[in-house]
């Protein structure tokens, strides 16, 4: 079934002003140039003051999201390896896939890939807990996706992102994750907004699961490879479109706590 991609400043003004909680990618979400920079810092304060808490959900390994939730401003855990592991500073990773086999999965890709293209390890391999990534190097998507079909022969799930190719044992969901990680946080799934750029997101942007489900506009260039799409597509990439969906947030909760 299509998905019709509505500009995200048309989303209703009384269901931003229903969240409380923004499932957020990082690459190419809410950085600018590969950082994150003191616009967005200080956006995801203003966010925490008027009760809307910043959930990093990202395709970066458990040891790089540790580091986001121990120095983000009023960040306290956040989502790894697309949705396979939760990071809480000073507590043990919890796993929320079973650990794979990494051999298998490096021998796989070995296997799958064009032999005039061979995969190479994501510098971050080695702080991977739920997955084994490589590098993009310039794939595009339907390449990747030609990976993955490939892969499915072998009983391996392979998605991508803005920087990285991810083979799993189990397939990935970002956004099941952040029902797990949500409930317990006492938070309703209409409560929540998500917001990401590539097909590693599409797990936030299935129908039905959230208040509000947000792309930045490089979600159009991944169209075709998407099997779910957000229904809201801001008119700017990277953190700029990240900057204008939490300034309708802010904007929305904080009138509606103005008007009560």
């Amino acid at each position: 079934m299509s998905q019709t991609l509505r500009p995200f400043a048309d989303a209703p003004r009384d269901r931003l002003a229903r969240i409380r909680l923004i499932a957020t990618d990082i690459d190419g979400t809410m950085t600018r140039k590969g950082k994150l920079n003191a616009d967005v810092l200080t956006a995801i304060v203003q966010l925490a003051d008027a009760g809307v808490e910043v959930l990093p959900v990202t395709g970066r390994p458990a040891g790089e999201a540790l580091g986001l939730a121990r120095y983000l401003p009023c960040v306290r855990e956040a989502i790894a390896e697309n949705g396979a592991v939760l990071v809480r500073p000073d507590q043990d990773v919890i796993t929320l896939w079973n650990p794979p086999d990494r051999a298998l999965l490096t021998r796989v890709a070995a296997e799958v890939a064009a032999p005039n293209s061979p995969l190479h390890l994501a510098e971050d391999a080695f702080c991977r807990v739920g997955d084994v990534a490589f590098l993009r190097e310039g794939r595009g998507d339907a390449e990747i996706a030609a990976l993955a079909e490939r892969g499915r022969a072998h009983d391996v799930f392979v998605i991508w992102s803005s920087v990285h190719i991810h083979f799993s044992l189990q397939s990935p969901d970002k956004g099941a994750a952040v029902l797990s990680v949500s409930a317990e946080r006492g938070v309703q799934p209409d409560q929540i907004l998500t917001i990401g750029d590539a097909p590693n997101d599409v797990g936030l942007w299935i129908p039905g699961r959230f208040g509000l489900t947000v792309g930045t506009a490089d979600v159009h260039s991944h169209a075709a490879a998407l099997s779910h799409k957000p229904e809201w597509v801001c008119d700017a990439k990277g953190a700029d479109a990240w900057l204008m969906m939490a300034q309708r947030v802010l904007q929305a909760v904080t009138s509606q706590t103005g008007a009560g």
